[in-house]
C-alpha cells in the first residue's frame, strides 16, 4: 500500500473510532441537568405560570407533562442569552435520556409552533434522532 493510501486509511479509522465514540456518550446525569437551569429560566418562567423547577424535575421522573411543560417554555420563555443556552442544553440533554421514541412521542402531541420552536432550538446532530427531528417541518 503506498503512502496516500495508508493516510487514507488512519484518517478513516480516526474518523470511525471518533464517530463510534459519540454515539456511545452518556446522557447528563439528574444532577448535571439540575444545575444546568438559569436564574432566567426560573424569573420568566414564573412570569408566563411555568414553574421550571418543577417541570424539570417531572421530566427527569419521565413525566410526559414535565416535558410538555418546559416545551411550552420554550416558546413562551426567555431565550435570549444564558437562559436561551441553558434551556437549549436541558432539552437536549432530556432528549438523551428520554431516548428519541419517546421524546418524541411527547413533542409530536404539541400544537406545530412548539414542535417548531424546540425542533429550532435543540442542538441536533445530524442523523442521531430522526423520530424527533421528524415532529416538526424545517
Amino acid at each position: 500500500m503506498n503512502a496516500i493510501g495508508k493516510t487514507t486509511l488512519a484518517w478513516l479509522l480516526c474518523f470511525a473510532v471518533q464517530v463510534d465514540a459519540q454515539s456511545f456518550q452518556e446522557p447528563p446525569t439528574a444532577t448535571e441537568l439540575r444545575e444546568w437551569i438559569d436564574d432566567g429560566c426560573v424569573k420568566s418562567g414564573k412570569q408566563i405560570g411555568i414553574d421550571y423547577r418543577g417541570a424539570l424535575e417531572r421530566a427527569i421522573r419521565r413525566e410526559p407533562a414535565g416535558l410538555a411543560e418546559l416545551f411550552r417554555y420554550t416558546v413562551s420563555g426567555e431565550m435570549d442569552g444564558e437562559a436561551g443556552e441553558a434551556h437549549s442544553a436541558i432539552l437536549f440533554g432530556l432528549l438523551q435520556r428520554w431516548g428519541d421514541r419517546r421524546f418524541a412521542q411527547v413533542l409530536r402531541a404539541q400544537k406545530l409552533p412548539i414542535r417548531k420552536g424546540v425542533i429550532g432550538n435543540l442542538p441536533m446532530p445530524p442523523g442521531k434522532f430522526p423520530l424527533t427531528y421528524a415532529s416538526a417541518p424545517h
